[in-house]
């Protein structure tokens, strides 16, 4: 968390990069949010 926060941190872009291949969004990343709608539909096309 500290690292998609932080551009100063080593690991920053890699895991930005994997937070938007993930999300399909180039969105910055915010974990206070969560689209409950948006996770079901992703679970239901898994099962």
């Amino acid at each position: 968390m500290d690292a998609l926060a932080g551009p100063s941190y080593p690991d920053h872009a890699e895991y930005s990069a994997w937070v938007a291949e993930m999300t399909g969004s180039d969105e910055r990343f915010d974990p206070a949010f969560l689209d409950v709608s948006a996770v079901n539909r992703a679970l239901a096309e898994q099962f």
